[in-house]
């Protein structure tokens, strides 16, 4: 009987240890997932603010620095706005493909 009150006991002692032990341990902020790595926007990478992105200012992001020849489309050695939009495939007017009916004000029938 002791042996039985000795054990509930200790397990009772134990349970607020193994709840502490069992919450997730806060992540080491050295650890976490930076800016970089999670994609730059250009006003992020633009630092001196002139609409533009140089070699030097895309430097602070690898993924950025590996791919400025394809963003910088005219050569330049600078990603302008309408590069990015351009090279991604996006335009202020994009026109619908030959396929898509233009709509109608006629109701269906």
């Amino acid at each position: 009987m002791k042996a039985s009150r000795l054990i509930a006991g200790t397990v009772a002692a134990l349970l607020p240890i193994a709840g502490a032990f069992a919450q997730s341990v806060p992540q080491d902020p050295a650890q976490a997932p930076q800016a970089s790595q999670q994609g730059a926007t250009f006003d992020s990478l633009d630092k001196n603010g002139d609409g533009k992105i140089s070699r030097s200012e895309a430097a602070t992001d690898a993924n950025v620095t590996a791919q400025f020849d394809k963003y910088d489309l005219n050569g330049n050695g600078f990603i302008e706005r309408d590069e990015v939009s351009s090279a991604n495939g996006k335009s202020a007017e994009t026109p619908a493909p030959a396929d898509t009916p233009a709509p109608s004000d006629t109701p269906p029938q």
